[in-house]
């Protein structure tokens, strides 16, 4: 599975996804029912980025740049500039809109004096002319009624025009574009200043960036990457890995470093203002080698840098944007740094799942999971996640192999598999190294479900293996009824069960709980023990 997306296009909520070199629309709306509609081809042996704008959902593999509007899927034209207007026929006029990077295509605009039949465009050798339209009437003029050189670049009418400013308007296509140039970039993120109404592309191994433009009535758009709106960051040798809006900046991330991209205006030599975008190093060590896996958690930037995992956050109130201070890149990533370690961070695939309060780093069939809420790191082993989005309030996961699952609290299985739960405490010497300890009474607290059970283990610095006490907690329910397992307890409180398990002339201690059984789950809410000292440890 290359890539989940869901959003809203042409009024319909939509999940895409991504997978088997095909782009597939997985929900119909209107009738509130999972399908599998086949939309067109995608190059799905590598990540693909799918992002919505402007009511559409654009697709980035690397080799073409797509666009899906609730009805088909195809090829993003590019939109057709307006490069100048008030044009005399002879050529000219007032510069307006840069040309357009994904297409040939260009316009432009003519004031005819009521003499002249022969117009000069603003290029010359191009590939064709593609039709020539009066404004008044908005009607294209048939190709009889003029004669095209295209070496020259001009439009020669038969009879002249009358007139006028404004009153025609040509439209050509130039002999080649820039669209490669395009199509090569992996990722987007949406900024300009404090509104999303540019898209910035970028990850085609470069220190490049490009943004888009507005058209002529100042509608921002996806299909328009003017030639000169590029944005590069430091220097060549490095590429930009990362981008992500944080507050009004936009922070980016190279392999090595990062930086803070703030948006102001510029006035050109000829008077005219455009938008210019300014970068600041703001950490000149520290930066993000997964390519576009940079995560906003809790309003904070994540990123993965050598074998770490690093929160972005301004030391100071005064100040939440990122600035040159390299205390902001704070490791969090200590409990995980050996597993952390082993990841290849060119296939690491990160998500956040802010409903849940749960951060996601993926590689291969392992899964490192921060639970942010309570500030707890579990694993998950067995499921290669290469894909992920959260779509009505669940998450969907996409695989390695191109399985879609539902993954949920509700399921204590995994396709009908046991899960098999693993966890085990710290050394806990209970603040006395120097003593030995003696204990024999454990407190263990767990969520009434239906069926909720947990086995209760230890080990300590003398033996590794002592005996498994199982911890009930099951609610009165006829869904899944297990007569043997029956209960009439519909006390939803919590109840502290008592275990005895002995364990003697210990130093250090460690809890265990377990859970392997395809019909039960457990959630721990309190554990506690007691220990007594019983002398100086030999």
């Amino acid at each position: 599975m290359a890539a989940l997306w869901c959003g809203d296009i042409a009024g319909r909520r939509e999940l895409l996804a991504a997978c088997g070199g095909k782009l597939y629309r997985l929900w119909d709306d209107e009738n509130s029912v999972y399908i599998a509609q086949e939309l067109g081809s995608a190059a799905t042996d590598r990540s693909v980025h799918i992002f919505g704008f402007d009511g559409k959902a654009y697709i980035m593999d690397g080799e073409h740049y797509l666009a899906y509007d609730g009805t088909e899927l195809k090829e993003v034209e590019g939109y057709r500039p307006l490069v100048s207007v008030t044009a005399p026929p002879t050529g000219g006029g007032e510069l307006l809109e840069n040309i357009n990077m994904l297409t040939p295509a260009r316009r432009a605009r003519f004031s005819p004096d009521g003499k002249a039949q022969s117009f000069s465009l603003p290029e010359k050798h191009i590939a064709s002319v593609d039709y020539v339209k009066e404004l008044s009437s908005g009607e294209c003029l048939d190709e009889s009624a003029y004669t095209v050189q295209l070496d020259e670049g001009s439009v020669s009418f038969s009879a002249a025009p009358a007139e006028g400013v404004d009153t025609i308007e040509i439209g050509w296509s130039a002999a080649a574009s820039d669209r490669r140039a395009v199509e090569q970039m992996r990722f987007s993120e949406l900024y300009n200043g404090a509104t999303d109404a540019r898209v910035f592309i970028y990850g085609d191994g470069s220190n490049r960036a490009f943004y888009s433009g507005l058209d002529y009535n100042g509608k921002a758009r996806a299909d328009y990457f003017p030639a000169l709106n590029e944005l590069a960051v430091g220097d060549e040798n490095t590429a930009i890995t990362g981008m992500i809006r944080h507050f009004s900046r936009l922070a980016v991330y190279k392999s090595d470093s990062t930086w803070s991209v703030s948006y102001g205006n510029i006035t050109l030599a000829d008077g005219s203002v455009t938008a210019a975008f300014c970068a600041l190093p703001a950490n000149r060590s520290i930066g993000n080698e997964a390519p576009g896996q940079v995560q906003l958690v809790l309003n904070s930037p994540r990123s993965l840098f050598g074998s770490d995992l690093y929160e972005w956050k301004s030391s100071g109130g005064y100040d939440a944007a990122l600035t040159s201070d390299e205390r902001q890149a704070r490791r969090i990533s200590d409990r995980i740094y050996a597993t952390l370690g082993g990841f290849d961070k060119a296939r690491c695939r990160c998500f956040d799942d802010n409903a849940r309060q749960e951060y996601f780093i993926c590689c291969g069939d392992t899964a490192l999971v921060h639970n942010y809420a309570v500030d707890a790191w579990y694993c998950y082993k067995g499921i290669a996640i290469t894909a992920m989005t959260c779509f009505a309030g669940e998450r969907i996961l996409g695989t390695e192999d191109g399985r879609i699952l539902h993954m949920s609290e509700k399921y204590p299985y995994d396709c009908g598999e046991s899960i098999e739960a693993y966890w085990e405490s710290g050394a806990m010497s209970f603040g006395a190294e120097h003593m030995r300890k003696y204990s024999a009474q454990i407190w263990v607290g767990i969520k009434p479900e239906v069926r909720g059970e947990v086995f209760v283990s230890v080990q300590t610095d003398r033996r590794s293996s002592y005996t498994e006490k199982i911890v009930a907690s099951r609610m009165m329910s006829f869904a899944n009824a297990d007569f043997g397992n029956w209960s009439f307890n519909v006390n939803r409180k919590p109840q502290m069960s008592r275990l005895r398990i002995k364990a003697k002339k210990f130093v250090f201690y460690k809890l265990i709980f377990m859970s392997d059984n395809a019909d039960s789950s457990a959630t721990v809410l309190a554990a506690d023990l007691r220990v007594r000292f019983t002398g100086y440890a030999k």
